[in-house]
């Protein structure tokens, strides 16, 4: 049996990617259904905090890595879509924060701030060549924007 079908009361995501806890929060992305979730640890509910499908806003798609400021702030870097990182304030604010041109076939992975959160670093998987060659240092990139980001 499949482990999906073991536990009855269990809850099915559509993709899942990014994950970080902040707070009493753990946040997460499901790729296949362009959501990011909010699940509150202590009190055992969960959200929907973004939504591709229903949002006034829907500039985030592929969704993907994802980390939060200081301040709450998620940032999401997409797989796929017009690779953007893009912020979902503790306002509600859906924004983007960079954009890659010229990465076509990559996708954004890993944003991490520093730990003095002055420095966001991300990286394009498969550089602009648009594809992973572990023999190549040209294949993939990572970047480094200076903040300070403890509101975004």
């Amino acid at each position: 049996m499949a482990t999906r079908n073991q536990v009855p009361s269990s809850t099915p995501f559509n993709g899942g990617e990014g994950i970080w806890y902040h707070n009493g929060i753990v946040y997460f992305s499901t790729k296949g259904d362009n959501k990011v979730w909010a699940y509150e640890t202590i009190s055992g509910v969960l959200n929907i905090i973004y939504n591709q499908n229903s949002s006034c806003t829907p500039i985030l798609s592929g969704v993907n890595s994802l980390t939060v400021s200081p301040a709450g702030d998620i940032l999401v870097a997409e797989d796929g879509g017009n690779l953007e990182i893009v912020v979902i304030g503790t306002d509600g604010v859906i924004a983007p924060v960079v954009q890659l041109v010229g990465y076509n076939n990559s996708e954004i992975t890993g944003p991490a701030f520093s730990p003095s959160f002055d420095r966001l670093y991300f990286s394009s998987q498969r550089g602009t060549k648009g594809f992973f060659n572990f023999w190549d240092n040209d294949s993939g990139i990572t970047f480094e924007i200076q903040g300070p980001f403890f509101n975004i």
